[in-house]
C-alpha cells in the first residue's frame, strides 16, 4: 500500500525532476531550479534604458539576465523561509498587482488613441494659454502645512482676506505651518486653477490642498517663461492624450462601479456629499 503522503512526495519529486530537465534553447535564455527565463522577461528588464551607442547589446542582455537570476535565486531564498506566506507580503503583492493591472489597462487604452490633428493641438494651446503663450512663472508668499484630519478646521480660513490672518487662525489652531517665498509654474496649475486665482481681489489668499498639503499663497511677482513653436505642439500633444486617457480610465470606473457590489462597515463608508476645500480664494 502506498499512502497519500508518499505519493504527494513522488508527484513533487517528479516535477522537481521534470524542472531539471528542461534546457535554455530558443527564446529560452536561462533555467533558475527549473524556472525559465526568457529572452522577453531580459528585454523588459532593460526596458527603455538609453544604452550608449557601440555598446555590445549581448553584454547588456547578459547583466540583465543576471539581475533576473539573482533576484530570482533571492526570492527563492524567500519563498524557503515562508516570507510568501506573511500577511504582510500577501497585502503588498495584491498592491503591486492591482496597481500594475491598472498601469496596462492604461497602456492599451493609449494605443487606441489617435494622435491629435494640428487644428486640435491649436485649440488646446488656445484654450490654455497659462501652460502655452502664456506661460508665467508666478512668485508667491506661501504657507505650506499637513492637510488636517479634522478638515471642518480650515472652515476658519474662509473669511481670512490675508497672509497675516491665515497665519493667526492656524497659530490659534495649534497647526503648524512654514512660510516663505516661493514659485509656481502656471503650467502646472493649469488654466482653471490659475483663471481663479487671478480673478482674486489683490492680496486676497489662494488655497491648494494636494497631496496631502496644503498651500495657502499670494501672487508677489511673475516673470514670462519662453518656449518655441514646436516645444509647446509636443506638450499640447502630451496633454491631450494625456486627458483622453484619464477620461478613458473614469469611464471604466464609472462602468465598474455601476456592475459592483461593494459592502462598508459602517464607520468606513463614504461620507455623504463630502466636500473638500477646493482651489480658490480662503474667502467664501
Amino acid at each position: 500500500m502506498v499512502y497519500r503522503g508518499h505519493i504527494t512526495s513522488l508527484v513533487c519529486m517528479a516535477l522537481l525532476l521534470a524542472g531539471c530537465d528542461k534546457e535554455p534553447e530558443g527564446q529560452v535564455a536561462a533555467v533558475v531550479n527549473g524556472d525559465e527565463i526568457t529572452l522577453q522577461e531580459i528585454n523588459a528588464e532593460i526596458g527603455n534604458a538609453n544604452i550608449p551607442a557601440g555598446t555590445d547589446t549581448k553584454d547588456v542582455q547578459r547583466a540583465a539576465l543576471q539581475r533576473i537570476v539573482e533576484r530570482r535565486l533571492l526570492a527563492h531564498s524567500a519563498r524557503e523561509d515562508g516570507l510568501d506566506k506573511t500577511p504582510e507580503y500577501l497585502i503588498r503583492s495584491r498592491q503591486i498587482d492591482d496597481a500594475l493591472l491598472v498601469q496596462l489597462l492604461g497602456q492599451r487604452a493609449e494605443k487606441s488613441f489617435q494622435v491629435p490633428d494640428q487644428q486640435a493641438i491649436n485649440k488646446y494651446m488656445a484654450d490654455n494659454p497659462s501652460m502655452f503663450a502664456g506661460r508665467k512663472m508666478y512668485i508667491v508668499d506661501r504657507i505650506q502645512f499637513g492637510l488636517p484630519s479634522d478638515m471642518s478646521q480650515l472652515k476658519s480660513l474662509e473669511s481670512a482676506h490675508s497672509m497675516a490672518e491665515v497665519a493667526t487662525r492656524l497659530n490659534n489652531l495649534g497647526i503648524k505651518f512654514e512660510r516663505g517665498p516661493a514659485k509656481m509654474d502656471s503650467a502646472q496649475l493649469g488654466q482653471q486653477r490659475l483663471d481663479q486665482i487671478l480673478a482674486l481681489p489683490d492680496g486676497e489668499p489662494f488655497v491648494i490642498p494636494e497631496n496631502g498639503m496644503v498651500t495657502v499663497a499670494v501672487i508677489t511677482g511673475e516673470s514670462p517663461i519662453a518656449g518655441n513653436g514646436a516645444e509647446m505642439a509636443a506638450l499640447a500633444t502630451q496633454a491631450l492624450r494625456r486627458n483622453a486617457l484619464t477620461t478613458s480610465l473614469e469611464e471604466r470606473l464609472k462602468q465598474a462601479r455601476a456592475k459592483a457590489e461593494v459592502k462598508y462597515q459602517p464607520e468606513f463608508a463614504p461620507k455623504k456629499n463630502a466636500g473638500s476645500l477646493g482651489t480658490g480664494t480662503a474667502k467664501k
